[in-house]
């Protein structure tokens, strides 16, 4: 009798509830993103010191250029160097004497960067050369890192002095 009496009781449970309709309301709204443009290039150092070289030698080091672009148009980076100039004897070093080269650097991620770099020492110029041109995958990396070598060969006769350049590098589409 008790189980008739509990089976009785999920049957009337189960019909009570099944006739039940559900009630649901739901809302909506749009939502907008406006993901900003990054395109910008920085030079890890604020400065490079050949130190003291002598007549003959060649003095150089290496520094890190961190590119950034999200743009999705192809990029490189350009490279140029204002006169060699003595600070006291207002003597120049020629420019066919300061040379450059990129290779590739792996980024934050780990991954090395992939486009066509100026492996050969090149002569520095006052006008831009291309240094770097960013692969298709790197249209839209927001973190590639290139390696920029700078050396610079003191030809004899130079005049004893201390001499100062600016290495410009400019990103650009």
């Amino acid at each position: 009798m008790k189980k008739l009496i509990a089976i009785g009781a999920i049957a009337a449970m189960t019909l009570f509830t099944s006739g039940i309709a559900t009630a649901e309301v739901s809302d909506s709204i749009p939502v907008v993103l406006n993901v900003g443009q990054i395109f910008s290039l920085e030079i890890g150092a604020a400065a490079l010191d050949l130190g003291e070289l002598l007549e003959g030698e060649t003095g150089g080091d290496g520094l890190t250029l961190y590119c950034r672009s999200n743009r999705g148009v192809a990029w490189r980076v350009q490279v140029k160097s204002s006169t060699i100039l003595g600070r006291a004897s207002a003597a120049t070093i020629p420019l066919t004497n300061f040379k450059f080269n990129t290779y590739p650097l792996p980024d934050g991620g780990g991954t090395d960067s992939a486009g066509t770099f100026t492996d050969t020492p090149t002569a520095l110029t006052e006008s831009d050369q291309e240094a770097y041109a960013a692969a298709a995958s790197e249209y839209s990396d927001t973190d590639v890192q290139v390696g920029l070598g700078l050396s610079l060969q003191v030809p004899y006769n130079t005049v004893s002095d201390i001499y100062d350049a600016t290495v410009t590098c400019t990103i650009t589409e």
